[in-house]
């Protein structure tokens, strides 16, 4: 799981000027407020469970009881223009996208949005706001923004950016893997055959050490295609590489880039094979 938390007195670079106040890093309308949204990931990888909490912020919480406000999440993809606005009741909720649409790791932005006009006179004491906004008269419009969370790309494994292609042409149990670049995915084709195993035979023993196969390929392609590092044609100009990269550190594994780095080491480090257990009479 993941945690992602905004509080007024972390500095921002920018701080947008409101007619109501918004608990967003550097906006002190809110002194002791925090928005904290946990990120788990859902059982496949087009979905995350979201849960959203505000903590000091009397005036949000109210509003998200009166049925005044809602749990929001944006789920976007700047490459592929995609963007999705998913809304919720509920401080737990799912937000899911499809695969194919985005070719990528996709970006969150969680917020709380008023989804209801209405007009109020805020109190510090009640609201927990900044003396600046004791006494005020807010005109709250449907669809102003109460907290705002940051721009989250969570870490993306390598199995996020596979994508199964079946190749006619391939004999029976075989494979290869080629890159796509716009955005990257590794293009895994393989036989007809394994294509139906893969998709058909579900937590099969022999499917995991399949897939630990083609991630080591998928390793082994960067090592060769993508070690070289510059600011207009390196891996680093792709988003969902630099997810990668980030994943491997996370887990405390080299980057293909590095000298001492072994596709195969670092796939079963991951996505280790799984031998069958002997039981004892094997073993006598």
């Amino acid at each position: 799981m993941t945690q992602i938390t905004t509080a007024s007195q972390v500095p921002s670079n920018a701080v947008r000027s409101h007619s109501h106040p918004v608990l967003e890093a550097g906006n002190l309308s809110f002194p002791n407020g925090q928005y904290v949204v946990d990120f788990k990931p859902g059982g496949d990888r087009s979905s995350f469970t979201l849960e959203h909490q505000i903590e000091g912020a009397p005036l949000i919480s109210r509003l998200l009881a009166d049925k005044q406000a809602q749990y929001v999440c944006i789920v976007s993809s700047p490459i592929s223009s995609y963007r999705r606005t998913h809304i919720s009741d509920l401080a737990m909720h799912e937000v899911r996208w499809n695969t194919e649409n985005l070719g990528e790791s996709p970006l969150f932005t969680p917020m709380i949005l008023c989804t209801a006009s209405c007009e109020l006179t805020i109190s510090q004491e009640r609201d927990g706001v900044h003396s600046i906004w004791d006494g005020a008269h807010i005109n709250f419009q449907k669809g102003s923004r109460l907290a705002l969370g940051p721009v989250v790309r969570l870490q993306s494994s390598i199995i996020q950016l596979l994508s199964f292609r079946k190749n006619e042409d391939l004999k029976n149990g075989t494979f290869f893997v080629d890159a796509e670049t716009q955005p990257f995915r590794f293009l895994v084709n393989v036989s007809p055959d394994l294509h139906r195993f893969l998709h058909f035979e579900g937590g099969h023993q022999t499917r995991k050490n399949i897939m630990t196969h083609v991630v080591t390929a998928c390793f082994a392609l960067l090592q060769r295609d993508f070690a070289e590092d510059n600011e207009e044609e390196g891996w680093r100009t792709h988003r969902n590489l630099l997810a990668l990269a980030d994943f491997l550190e996370s887990k405390g594994l080299q980057c293909w880039d590095a000298p001492e780095f072994r596709p195969e080491e670092v796939a079963t480090t991951l996505y280790a094979h799984i031998l069958p257990v002997e039981n004892e009479e094997d073993e006598a």
